[in-house]
């Protein structure tokens, strides 16, 4: 069996690190702009027969990834940012005729990700999407959750990401381009517009190291996805906070400054991107900050009901940015070659994976996530 991995940048390089050690793959092909970092992460690797080859790839160039991905069992896409390259990605897929799995966290794209989920089932193809930390073992968590229950009616996520874990320029981005502004939340029956790291302020503690934090509303597609994926809810929304908070205002102030700009801006007689210059200004002053844990969290509460009485379920897990986001791509993209999912269209990992495999692929890579979970009447 063959897999393709798209991107190796933080995220993707764990991908292509867990497939080698835990799939068994014939041959990991890596597509990427940058075949010599690819290179040095394969020279990493070694103990196991799968062949590891390296092509040069642009996302950008629909046919080249179709070209890509024909011959190959499964996809993996970790190229970012996603409002760029998410959707286009998806489409070679099914192209292609082939699974994918992706990483995305933007809640402007998931609404054409289910879209093109007629697509995808049509052409006999699963494409997995938002099967990272948050979203992906956030979703699969409250799908854990409300397993538990006969009926749920509310949906809580939250998260906490550290300026000393920032993850590459590309992640920047879409946190300029997609967490400084107007955000969606769940309310009643009805997508309600929110204001990223302004509405919703809420104390939750977190596991340790990382401790209590105030969270807000963001824009991420967890509503979205839960408000269809649990038809019956009232209520779903999901807060996010960095560690230290005063990121959240530089977020917040970048995207207004971006958005006023409408487009190039001019320096020294030169044209820069007002994207790309506010990304990496993102990027140096998280890399500047100090005197907070490097970890990342992620928190869910699902209340429903169960024979009649209402519960609560919670879950709570602290681990590093780059490996919660990759190896939850790995795992399934594994799932979808071992066959265990079987469910074909394009949807979120709540909606096709088995809560119980996928948790325990995650427990099987050590040091990974420190995971609690509790219900209480």
């Amino acid at each position: 069996m063959k897999a393709l991995v798209l991107g190796c940048g933080e995220m993707g390089s764990e991908v292509i690190k867990d497939l080698y050690r835990y799939a068994d793959l014939d041959e990991i092909v890596i597509g990427t702009r940058t075949p010599a970092k690819a290179e040095k992460i394969c020279a990493l690797l070694a103990g196991r027969n799968t062949r590891l080859t390296v092509m040069r790839a642009d996302a950008g160039d629909p046919d080249m990834l179709v070209s890509l991905m024909k011959g190959v069992d499964v996809a993996v896409n970790s190229v970012g940012p996603n409002y760029k390259y998410e959707l286009p990605i998806a489409r070679a897929a099914i192209r292609a005729g082939v699974d994918l799995v992706d990483m995305n966290d933007e809640y402007e794209i998931t609404f054409k990700m289910f879209e093109i989920s007629r697509e995808a089932h049509d052409a006999g193809i699963t494409i997995i999407f938002g099967l990272g930390g948050s979203p992906g073992i956030n979703n699969v968590l409250v799908r854990a959750a409300a397993n538990q229950f006969d009926d749920v009616e509310e949906i809580h996520t939250a998260w906490v990401m550290s300026a000393l874990d920032p993850g590459g320029p590309a992640l920047s981005m879409h946190l300029l381009y997609s967490l400084s502004g107007p955000a969606l939340t769940f309310d009643n029956g009805r997508l309600i517009e929110v204001q990223s790291f302004v509405d919703g302020k809420e104390r939750i503690t977190f596991p340790p190291p990382v401790g209590p934090l105030d969270v807000f509303h963001v824009g991420h597609p967890e509503p979205i996805m839960f408000s269809r994926s649990y038809p019956g809810i009232r209520y779903a929304d999901d807060k996010a906070t960095f560690n230290p908070p005063e990121i959240n205002d530089l977020i917040v102030m970048l995207g207004k400054l971006i958005r006023a700009a409408g487009g190039p801006i001019h320096v020294d007689g030169r044209e820069i991107d007002i994207m790309d210059f506010a990304a990496s200004y993102l990027h140096q002053a998280c890399r500047r900050k100090s005197g907070v844990p490097p970890e990342a969290a992620l928190y869910i509460q699902v209340k429903g009901k169960k024979e009649g009485k209402t519960r609560k379920a919670f879950f709570s897990s602290v681990s590093r940015l780059a490996p919660a986001t990759g190896i939850p791509a790995s795992i399934g993209a594994i799932m979808l070659l071992q066959g265990t999912i079987q469910k074909k269209g394009a949807m979120p990992p709540e909606q096709c994976i088995e809560a119980d495999d996928f948790l325990y692929g995650i427990l099987t890579r050590r040091n990974l996530a420190t995971l609690n979970g509790w219900i209480e009447d």
